[in-house]
């Protein structure tokens, strides 16, 4: 039974991580089409909300 926990745990870190991952992936395009369109104050009203996590997570995605 301990390898059935253990590996539902692991399955749990992985489906979180994609998560997460498709998040920052839809905040990228969301940052990177308000950039296009409304420039620095559309990215600013669009980011003062993000934690710095998130801010992070973006940053390092917009730099790939």
């Amino acid at each position: 039974m301990r390898s059935l926990d253990e590996f539902s745990a692991a399955l749990g870190s992985v489906i979180a991580g994609a998560a997460q991952q498709a998040v920052t992936n839809t905040q990228a395009r969301a940052v990177v089409q308000a950039a296009a369109t409304g420039g620095e104050d559309a990215v600013r009203t669009m980011t003062e909300n993000m934690s710095t996590a998130d801010l992070q997570r973006l940053k390092a995605q917009l730099e790939r």
